[in-house]
């Protein structure tokens, strides 16, 4: 599993939902290859955290990357972007499945095997 993660900082008065015409694809394509959410923060509204679920390894992302934005999304999210503080792709080491409910047996809850 990959996880591409975003936290921008959007310029004042610019909507979640032209944040989201600025980069989503446009439709016709089939189906988004991605699992995304949108989260706002709770002390600055104006800051979003993007997250984009993939279930394929590193070596295949260049297969599915083009179609995760629009081609003209890096010019279309300077006009509603202040500042990008995070991006980075991200490979998942563990899930919930491996942390133990009451935090026994590995550092940090971590279930050894």
């Amino acid at each position: 599993m990959l996880r591409a993660v975003f936290v921008r900082t959007l310029k004042p008065g610019v909507s979640y939902e032209q944040f989201l015409a600025a980069w989503a694809p446009e439709g016709g394509g089939g189906a988004y290859p991605a699992s995304v959410s949108v989260s706002r923060s709770a002390t600055d509204d104006r800051q979003v955290i993007t997250i984009l679920e993939l279930d394929i390894s590193v070596g295949q992302f260049s297969s599915v990357a083009g179609s995760l934005t629009r081609s003209d999304a890096l010019d279309r999210l300077t006009e509603v972007v202040e500042s990008t503080q995070l991006e980075g792709l991200y490979e998942q080491v563990f899930d919930t499945s491996d942390v133990s409910p009451r935090g026994g047996g590995g550092e940090c809850g971590v279930v050894s095997g």
